[in-house]
C-alpha cells in the first residue's frame, strides 16, 4: 500500500474529531486577543523604554508570542496524541496492521498528520497576525519577512515536540497519560526556557524561542530541534516497529 493512502486513511479517521475545528480556530482566537491587547495598549507598549527601537510589528509579535506559545505547544500536543488514540478507542490497530503495509508507514503517516495539522495552525496564525497589523494600522509597511520568519520557525519547532510526542502515544496505551505527561512539558517549559544548555535538549521549550528577535537564540530550535525530531522519529519507528498489538 502506498503511503498517500495510508495518509488518505489517517485523515479520513480524522475527519468528525474536534482536530479540524482546533486548528481552525485557535490561532483566529489568539490572534483576536492579541489584536485587542494592542487595540488598548498600543500608545503604552510603544512608549516603554524596554520597547525602544522596536518597530510595531515587533512589538505585536512579541505581545503575541508568549500566548500563542501555550496554546501552539498545547495543541501540538493534542494532535500527536489524538492521531494514536483513535486506534485505542476503537480498537482499530489490529485492522490498520492487517492491511498489507509497514508498521513504520502507519508511525509516519500519524506523524505526518499531526504535522499537517499543526502547520495548518502556525500558517492561519500568520495570516491572522498580518490582518491584525493592518486592521491596527501601524505607521511601518508591512514586515511580511519578520512574520515569514517568524512562521517558518514554528513550523521547524514543531517537528521535535511531533516526534516525542508521537513517541510517547504510541508506547502508552492510555492517551490521559500520555496528555498529562505531554501537558506537565508544556508548563514546565518556561522552566526550561530559563537555561539555554537545558531548552537545547527539552522538545517542549523549543517553541520558545521562535520569535525572531536579536536576544533570541533561534538556532535552538532550527538546529538542536532538528536533530531531537529526527532522533525521536526514528526511535518511534523502532519501538513501534517491535510493538505487539494484541
Amino acid at each position: 500500500m502506498e503511503f498517500y493512502q495510508i495518509l488518505k486513511g489517517e485523515f479520513l479517521k480524522q475527519r468528525k474529531s474536534f482536530t479540524w475545528p482546533i486548528a481552525l480556530l485557535i490561532p483566529i482566537l489568539a490572534g483576536g486577543l492579541s489584536f485587542i491587547n494592542l487595540l488598548l495598549r498600543y500608545d503604552y507598549l510603544i512608549g516603554l523604554e524596554a520597547n525602544k527601537g522596536l518597530s510595531s510589528w515587533n512589538i505585536l509579535l512579541l505581545q503575541h508570542h508568549f500566548l500563542w506559545f501555550f496554546f501552539l505547544s498545547l495543541v501540538v500536543t493534542i494532535f500527536a496524541s489524538m492521531v494514536h488514540y483513535i486506534e485505542y478507542r476503537s480498537n482499530g490497530w489490529k485492522s490498520t496492521l492487517a492491511l498489507p503495509v509497514s508498521k513504520m508507514k502507519v508511525y509516519f503517516a500519524k506523524w505526518f498528520l499531526a504535522f499537517i495539522l499543526s502547520t495548518i495552525m502556525i500558517l492561519i496564525n500568520g495570516v491572522v497576525l498580518l490582518i491584525a497589523g493592518i486592521a491596527l494600522r501601524f505607521p511601518e509597511t508591512v514586515d511580511l519577512i519578520l512574520i515569514l520568519k517568524y512562521t517558518l520557525y514554528q513550523i521547524v519547532s514543531i517537528t521535535s515536540l511531533i516526534s516525542i510526542q508521537c513517541f510517547i502515544s504510541s508506547e502508552i496505551n492510555n492517551t490521559n497519560i500520555a496528555l498529562t505527561i505531554g501537558f506537565v512539558g508544556v508548563a514546565s517549559s518556561l522552566f526550561f526556557a530559563q537555561s539555554e544548555k537545558l531548552s537545547k535538549i527539552i522538545p517542549y521549550a523549543h517553541i520558545m524561542y521562535t520569535l525572531p528577535d536579536s536576544t533570541i537564540n533561534n538556532g535552538i530550535p532550527l538546529q538542536y530541534g532538528s536533530v531531537i525530531s529526527i532522533l525521536f522519529l526514528l526511535i518511534g519507528f523502532i519501538f513501534f516497529n517491535r510493538k505487539e498489538i494484541c
